[in-house]
């Protein structure tokens, strides 16, 4: 298992210089019209990358790490890796650049990554609850978290009005919150 952390935290820490070098672009470059949806955006995959490397490092994993159990952490590194390149402007055009118009135009490949990292977790967990829960209340407990963000994450990629965003958004934060309690 240690040399699958080693490689996920590769994999992971080129995420986060994406991240970081598209903010660092957009704080040097002139011309940049805010918007509070992208650096949140952008905030979200950062939390997400911490939450997984942190999650793949607490783990312990019974018996052998092989390549199709480590296949679907893999598939996740790299809807990260491209959720991290998307999360902020790689290119800033001479005019600058409207991060409204960017999240506009970039909504439905953003969160339709999010849905594609996320469906192959919402899966495990669901098995993973199936299993553990001894009726059917426990269940729907159990699960009811995860299904909420997928639940957001879909909608997100739908909204086009900002107060709708902005909803979706609040839920999503409220959910990482949860989250971050329990990992915490």
């Amino acid at each position: 298992m240690e040399q699958a952390l080693v490689f996920a935290s590769i994999v992971l820490g080129i995420a986060v210089a994406f991240e970081l070098q598209h903010l660092h672009q957009l704080l040097r470059a002139p011309n940049i019209r805010w918007h509070w949806a992208q650096p949140l955006f952008a905030f979200f995959v950062l939390l997400s990358i911490m939450s997984i490397w942190w999650m793949i490092a607490g783990r312990e994993i019974e018996g052998e790490m092989t390549l199709a159990r480590f296949m679907p952490i893999m598939w996740g590194l790299v809807m990260l890796n491209l959720l991290a390149a998307v999360a902020l402007p790689d290119k800033i055009p001479e005019e600058g650049i409207d991060l409204a118009e960017y999240y506009q135009a970039n909504q439905r490949y953003m969160w339709g990554l999010y849905i594609l990292f996320f469906l192959p977790l919402g899966v495990n967990w669901f098995v993973y609850s199936m299993r553990r829960a001894e009726n059917i209340s426990q269940f729907v407990q159990l699960i009811s978290g995860d299904m909420l963000g997928l639940c957001a994450f879909v909608f997100l990629f739908f909204a086009r009005k900002w107060w709708l965003v902005a909803v979706g958004f609040a839920g999503l934060a409220t959910l990482s919150l949860s989250w971050l309690t329990r990992a915490l």
